[in-house]
């Protein structure tokens, strides 16, 4: 492996910091739809941790982790990780619209 100049370290340690947040991400959303679930509803809601995980972690989420942890294609990496944070931010309102969830007071009209 070749030695890293100190750009591409730190576009590497924010690759990786990206993809911990989008793990995260993963996590609370399951919660926060098992919380928010219809308890007298079939249960649809619970389909957006596998659209997050199918649609967003595997293919951006993982190939940006993957070429990270390896130091190559640091640029391609950051464009994933950026592409699935967009993707991540739209499908959390998305959920927020489907709930029926205010995401924020200044959102009210």
């Amino acid at each position: 492996m070749r030695e890293l100049s100190q750009g591409d370290r730190h576009l590497r340690t924010s690759v990786l910091f990206a993809v911990a947040v989008h793990s995260l991400f993963i996590l609370f959303f399951t919660v926060f739809l098992f919380q928010h679930a219809n308890p007298m509803g079939d249960g649809m809601e619970m389909v957006g941790s596998s659209i997050a995980f199918m649609f967003i972690f595997l293919p951006f989420s993982l190939p940006a982790y993957l070429l990270a942890k390896t130091g190559r294609l640091l640029i391609l990496a950051a464009v994933l990780a950026l592409i699935a944070s967009f993707l991540y931010f739209g499908l959390w309102l998305e959920f927020l619209d489907e709930l029926g969830i205010q995401p924020a007071p200044w959102n009210a009209g």
